[in-house]
């Protein structure tokens, strides 16, 4: 029994010794990461303790699970959401954090496993609650050489980390999937818009144009495009650069946002290089025609009021006075 009892304690201190010997996770040029400590904050909004001896000396991009956590493993094609502190490669002092901020977001796709492969995989496959070390050197400028002076010979110094980062991951959830664009919808679809008081009406004042959005009504899910006058010059093409005077408002609250009738000059530009709603609907129009498009918020600025654009579902009158 007493042998048993030993051999059973002696298979069990094998184990946990096997366990605590695990091996961190590493990517890259990880081995000056080694000699990082880190002490957690209180919670997710304080900032860690983290020492290392200076100077830490990255010349290559490396990254290090310093702290698994216990939550869920990330994947592929997650936004992946973490706080973030830094510190001198040279002295070891913070730099700056983000604890008492919002969390930042990294969205795990392929563009990014081939912009910044070392953050890429070595979040992938660790879990949420990890506390992570990241080094990635920014390659030196070279000094100008005096004028009159050729290049100099001498061989460049190799690009060094000036900080380390620590990033504690905090949370991890799939990308949602990126909805397709509207269509433009056919000409049946926007005859029974008008017919029931659908769609924007234009009154022409003073050869200004006046847009009244609908009472009540919701903006078209697709594109809708209304003929006010059927013009009879060179027809459209994706590629053609047109001189137009437009006004554009939002569904929303029908106000004006931009007019090159109130600048008192038409407006010069390529239909390839403008939104798409803008695109689709004036290709196949032809110079002297007035239009109106109904345009949802795919096809023009989005949604995200911190691109500075007028947002959601938007309405201009074109009226095409030539093209090229």
């Amino acid at each position: 029994m007493r042998k048993l009892l030993s051999l059973v304690l002696a298979m069990a201190l094998l184990v946990l010794t096997a366990c605590g010997a695990a091996t961190p996770k590493t990517v890259g040029e990880a081995a000056p990461l080694d000699s990082i400590e880190l002490t957690p904050g209180a919670d997710d909004n304080t900032a860690p303790t983290v020492t290392f001896d200076a100077p830490l000396n990255a010349t290559a991009a490396g990254a290090k699970v310093l702290e698994e956590g216990d939550g869920a493993e990330i994947k592929a094609n997650q936004n992946v959401s973490y706080k973030l502190a830094g510190y001198n490669t040279e002295d070891g002092k913070e730099v700056g954090n983000i604890f008492a901020s919002e969390p930042q977001i990294l969205s795990l796709t392929e563009d990014m496993k081939k912009a910044d492969p070392e953050i890429y995989n070595i979040l992938l496959g660790s879990k949420v609650g990890s506390w992570v070390a990241y080094v990635r050197p920014t390659p030196a400028t070279p000094d100008a050489a005096p004028e009159g002076e050729g290049k100099s010979t001498a061989p460049a110094e190799p690009a060094k980390a000036s900080e380390v980062l620590i990033l504690k991951i905090v949370g991890a959830e799939d990308i949602p999937p990126t909805p397709e664009p509207a269509r433009m919808l056919e000409k049946a679809e926007v005859d029974k818009l008008e017919a029931d008081g659908a769609l924007p009406t234009v009154k022409f004042t003073e050869g200004k144009p006046a847009i009244t959005i609908p009472e009540g009504k919701e903006a078209p899910e697709g594109l809708a495009v209304q003929v006010l006058k059927q013009g009879d010059g060179k027809t459209l093409t994706e590629e053609s650069t047109i001189t137009a005077d437009y006004a554009g408002v939002r569904w929303e609250d029908g106000e004006v946002f931009d007019s090159s009738y109130d600048r008192g000059e038409a407006a010069s530009f390529s239909l390839n290089e403008v939104i798409p709603g803008w695109t689709q609907g004036l290709t196949g129009q032809k110079v002297g025609s007035q239009v109106v498009l109904s345009i949802p918020s795919s096809l023009a600025y989005g949604d995200d009021p911190a691109t500075g654009r007028p947002t959601g579902p938007l309405v201009f009158v074109v009226d095409i006075k030539s093209a090229k």
